[in-house]
């Protein structure tokens, strides 16, 4: 939500405060500025940051930095800002921790290929050929065109020069190279015009009129002529000679060809030293898909992860297995950069109608068994993806056919198969978990506790009493499990829920044994009750009306075939017990029954807790439907729960909506023949 700035700075005007905002030099800047010379007070103007965002902010794509400056702002050279100031004054050398920060950036920059906006694909063989960029040698120029009335344009002092003489320029200097013009991507998606037209551009210029990446594009570059655009600065960070027809923040420091001088600007910076203070002391960075306060290196690690994942879902993508109600929110875990078209198919034949082809992406749900469609990808060589909900999945059940707020997404087989490698196992047994992530870990594990948080969340919590435990009595949790779920099928060689309770007393005799049977059971939505009577042979009590916090508070341990319950044991530092083989066993954390030789590396719960909850899944926020990171997701868990718990009108709305949803279901099945 964009701010008022207007509304902003007449409230503070009226309670007498008088700290007045605006956005840069746009009208609710210079609204603020007026409203700073006549009644006084402060005024702070805001800009984007440098990395702005994936997408473009014409698109309104989240930003991931702003800034927030008290002097004037960085564009406008005719003035001081608080960005040329900290360039004039600030002892770089001085500040070792910064220096190497900047240093560790700019590779990543450069690695990755982070720009203000991320969303244009790399170039490619076919972007070269395209543009006979690879040339043996020769050298290219690249004329930079800005958006005609940029605000930087005209405080930036670059009012007097045109992008045509500084292609004419460009050509004398460099009669025998190839000169380049680059359109602006605003200009490409329509959202505004070029300060030159294309019929001012000489013939003999190649126009780039296609939206690429800034860095991956530079590369291709000896020198770049601009009047104040970024890529003026990102091709100082890859080592480019910078030409500048304006004063951009970047020149004046030694490190560009200057058309113009400004007095105030008389220190000579090297490239680390001008980006330590633009990239890491001026702007404030914001994770959008955390929700919290970040940091360079942070934002840039979240690009690339989550550019990525757009990458992937992009192109037409077919989803085999998706029940009807599970395709109402599907697209939201999907989005794309480029665009892409999804399709619901019941089999392969169904596919090939709807224009299946060898360049598609293919989902199944789950271990559904789909053998014309597994064989059309292996003919074809297109990895298949199986999709299951997460680990922190909703607060109501998911037979009750609520929305997920978590998938997984598994291109090398699933999380709870162990014949075989999943993208979860090869992450456990192969990635260096970097000392930021573990303190997410942490982080996470204190959020899910303190929070109370699991998989689901619909039953309360209370103070839970084991009427005839003895003093210093072993408890024992048990929880059931759905008994056809493929967890149990493939992890647990199909073992009972009273199997396992016979199980945990053979091997805790003397212990007070809990059984909590598992809510979508106890919901009669699905296959693994136990009667009473029949469960109180094997143990001490039967426990259905209480959250999973509650009963892990008075239990020292868990004995499990693969429920995840031993996962959220294992975060509240439970001992766990395994008798078949789940995700978490095998690492040296737990007490396994079976074994996993692919498993044989030793792990911390950090790294567990890192791999399963933080790099595996992927997340919506609810009240968006974006993706996001967990961290947010559980601040708004908590509040729904907190709601479905205490408010009965909302309960009542919920498991209304939820009967509902089961009858449609099963009218959809009969109509479709699933």
């Amino acid at each position: 939500m964009k701010t008022n700035y207007y509304l902003l700075n007449l409230l503070s005007l009226l309670k007498g405060e008088k700290q007045f905002q605006g956005w840069g030099r746009k009208r609710s800047g210079r609204f603020a500025l007026w409203c700073h010379r006549h009644f006084g007070g402060t005024l702070t103007l805001k800009e984007d940051g440098f990395i702005r965002s994936i997408g473009l902010g014409t698109a309104n794509a989240p930003s991931f930095s702003t800034v927030s400056d008290t002097v004037g702002i960085y564009y406008d050279a005719t003035s001081p800002s608080t960005l040329e100031n900290l360039l004039k004054q600030y002892d770089f050398q001085a500040d070792t921790s910064l220096m190497r920060r900047a240093a560790y950036a700019i590779d990543l920059i450069r690695e990755h290929h982070i720009s203000k906006y991320n969303h244009a694909p790399d170039a490619d063989r076919q972007f070269e050929n395209r543009y006979n960029l690879d040339q043996n040698g020769q050298t290219n120029i690249l004329i930079v065109a800005q958006t005609a009335e940029d605000a930087s344009l005209k405080y930036g002092m670059a009012d007097t020069f045109s992008t045509r003489q500084m292609i004419d320029d460009a050509q004398r200097e460099y009669p025998k190279a190839n000169i380049y013009v680059k359109i602006h991507p605003d200009v490409l998606s329509g959202k505004k015009k070029s300060d030159i037209a294309y019929a001012d551009i000489p013939k003999a210029c190649t126009i780039i009129d296609q939206n690429v990446n800034p860095i991956g594009l530079l590369k291709y570059f000896d020198a770049v002529y601009t009047k104040t655009s970024g890529m003026g600065m990102e091709a100082l960070l890859l080592g480019k000679r910078v030409v500048c027809y304006g004063m951009p923040f970047y020149a004046g420091w030694g490190l560009t060809t200057d058309k113009l001088t400004v007095h105030r600007r008389n220190r000579m910076l090297t490239i680390e030293e001008l980006f330590a203070a633009a990239y890491i002391l001026y702007p404030e960075y914001h994770n959008p898909y955390t929700g919290e306060p970040s940091d360079i290196i942070d934002t840039i690690e979240t690009i690339v992860k989550y550019r990525n994942l757009y990458r992937q879902n992009d192109g037409s993508l077919y989803f085999f297995g998706f029940s009807g109600w599970k395709r109402q929110y599907i697209a939201s875990f999907f989005p794309s950069l480029q665009g892409n078209r999804i399709f619901f198919c019941s089999t392969l034949e169904d596919a090939l109608s709807k224009g299946l082809k060898p360049d598609a992406k293919l989902y199944i749900w789950g271990k559904k068994h789909f053998p014309d469609v597994e064989a059309y990808a292996h003919k074809h060589h297109i990895p298949l993806v199986r999709v299951e909900d997460g680990f922190v999945r909703s607060v109501s059940l998911g037979s009750d056919l609520t929305k997920p707020y978590s998938l997984v997404a598994d291109s090398r087989g699933i999380y709870f198969d162990p014949s075989g490698e999943s993208d979860l196992e090869h992450i456990l047994n192969t990635c260096t978990f970097s000392d930021t992530t573990i303190r997410r870990a942490q982080n996470l594990q204190h959020l899910l506790t303190e929070k109370r948080i699991s998989k689901y969340n619909s039953h309360p919590d209370k103070k839970v009493h084991l009427e005839g435990r003895r003093p210093s009595q072993t408890v024992v949790l048990v929880p059931g499990q759905v008994e056809d779920d493929a967890s149990i099928i493939y992890g647990a060689d199909g073992m009972t829920n009273l199997a396992l309770l016979k199980a945990a007393r053979e091997n805790a005799p003397d212990a007070f044994i809990v059984y909590k049977p598992h809510p979508d059971v106890l919901a009669g939505n699905r296959k693994g009750h136990i009667e009473n009577q029949t469960a109180l042979r094997y143990c001490n009590t039967v426990i259905t009306d209480a959250s999973l916090d509650s009963v892990l508070d008075v239990c020292d341990e868990v004995h499990t075939m693969t429920s995840l319950v031993g996962f959220e044991a294992l975060i509240r530092h439970k001992k766990v017990y395994t008798y078949g083989l789940p995700f978490y066993a095998g690492w040296g954390l737990t007490t396994d029954a079976k074994h996993c030789t692919r498993r044989t590396r030793s792990l911390t719960l950090d790294e567990l807790v890192a791999a399963t909850l933080i790099y595996y899944p992927r997340y919506i926020d609810p009240h968006t439907d974006t993706l996001c990171e967990i961290e947010l997701l559980l601040h708004s868990l908590d509040k729904e729960k907190s709601r479905y718990n205490t408010d009965r009108i909302y309960r009542f709305a919920t498991d209304s909506r939820n009967v509902v949803s089961r009858k449609l279901q099963l009218l959809w099945r009969t109509v479709s023949g699933e």
